[in-house]
């Protein structure tokens, strides 16, 4: 694994608390399936590449089932080789649609050592320009999630109809979550999801065949058991589906609808971080950080959180700020650390939102605006975080009418 991650120079040490806890954007950050492309649907000038796929999946034992959130890209298990890294660069820059989809997907899920979504974009509208159905799921996922480009779900679901109608599974799959919650499609429209949801399980997507088993037992008003879902799970696991074996992972972990079982936990989690999975890369972090079922090592942990953190993770991004931001000695730490606060907090992560305003109220990494730590605090209280809305009360005592006012109509909600 450990050529696969970032080169990263530096060790901080200290006692840090960092949050095992739950992503708290609306999606859940996983990346999923590498689901077999199915070679009718493949231009036949490349059957040689066939680049993996990763769907998102929700980190509450709840959501066993999958997230109305469209699927994330994934790399290859292998890691490539040098020379075959300059091949398929080679054959992608020669218009080998099929590899441009696959070096598209590398430079998105990080297989060459760091993730760069605009040049995912770049090789992947390439393939989708040469009608490649692969290329166009991986661009409309793309597009769903706002990397690389602006969040267009209109597009999206454009690129996904276009795969899809090709029997691209992914797109067929992610075409069904659209409709199933009424994004970037003209309304919701369960009975059209369904229909892609069995276009895909036909091709063996077990996500798509979890997707039309939860259809059918609400139909019949019954409740599919954890037992039922983590079999679900299991098998696409099992298939390389990286969606699956996070979620799996985190079954094993918590001893859901299976025996707990540490080892098996880490086993599926380090699969699915080897395939660029953010939240699987997010969990191994956490297990290196806290020297769980492995030997504790800091360093490995700071390249995974990066991983996950270039990959957009807010949990992971919080967690590296809060390293960053143990200074120890080192130089502009507290800049790195406010930067990716600032990043966790863009998606409503209520301890980043925290300690952004906490630093912007000690003037860390930036100038002191205590207007700007008022509002932060402010955004972290309403998102439930109980000792921002303390730090909020104090920090009031310190400020004007006017300067309150200010924070609020910066939130967006003026005092009246």
């Amino acid at each position: 694994m450990g050529s696969f991650f970032l080169r990263w120079v530096g060790l901080i040490s200290g006692l840090l608390f960092l949050v095992t806890g739950c992503n708290p954007s609306r999606e859940a950050t996983t990346v999923e399936p590498q689901t077999k492309v199915d070679e009718s649907a493949q231009p036949s000038e490349s059957a040689k590449y066939r680049p993996r796929v990763a769907r998102l999946e929700s980190e509450s034992a709840s959501e066993a089932a999958p997230e109305s959130s469209v699927a994330e890209v994934q790399p290859p298990l292998e890691a490539s080789l040098s020379a075959e890294r300059k091949s398929l660069m080679a054959d992608a820059a020669a218009g080998n649609a099929a590899a441009q989809a696959e070096l598209g997907n590398s430079y998105a899920t990080g297989e060459f050592g760091r993730i760069d979504f605009k040049e995912a974009v770049k090789w992947l509208r390439a393939a989708a320009d040469q009608g490649q159905p692969r290329g166009q799921a991986l661009l409309g996922v793309m597009y769903s999630k706002g990397r690389g480009v602006a969040r267009d779900e209109q597009e999206a679901a454009k690129l996904f109809l276009r795969a899809a109608e090709q029997g691209d599974s992914l797109g067929q799959y992610n075409l069904g979550l659209l409709y199933l919650s009424g994004e970037g499609v003209a309304a919701a429209d369960s009975v059209v999801a369904s229909e892609w949801f069995q276009k895909a399980a036909e091709q063996g997507d077990a996500m798509a065949q979890l997707k039309l088993a939860m259809e059918r037992a609400r139909k019949d008003n019954v409740e599919l058991s954890m037992t039922e879902i983590s079999e679900f799970y299991a098998k696409a696991a099992q298939q390389g589906n990286v969606e699956g074996q996070t979620a799996l992972a985190s079954m094993f972990a918590k001893g859901r609808g299976v025996e707990q079982n540490p080892e098996e936990a880490l086993k599926w989690y380090s699969l699915a971080a080897n395939s660029g999975d953010p939240k699987a890369l997010h969990w191994m972090a956490v297990t290196y950080n806290n020297g769980n079922v492995v030997p504790k090592d800091l360093n490995k942990a700071m390249e995974l959180y990066t991983m996950a953190a270039d990959a957009g993770y807010a949990m992971s991004q919080y967690n590296l700020g809060m390293i960053y931001g143990s200074g120890q000695g080192a130089e502009n730490r507290d800049g790195i650390a406010l930067q990716l606060f600032q990043k966790a907090a863009e998606q409503n992560f209520p301890s980043a939102e925290r300690e952004l305003a906490s630093f912007y109220e000690a003037g860390r990494g930036t100038d002191q605006d205590l207007v700007e730590a008022y509002r932060w605090y402010s955004r972290a209280a309403s998102h439930g975080d109980t000792e921002a809305l303390r730090l909020k009360t104090e920090l009031s005592q310190k400020l004007s009418a006017n300067q309150i006012r200010i924070a609020e109509l910066r939130l967006g909600k003026p005092n009246p």
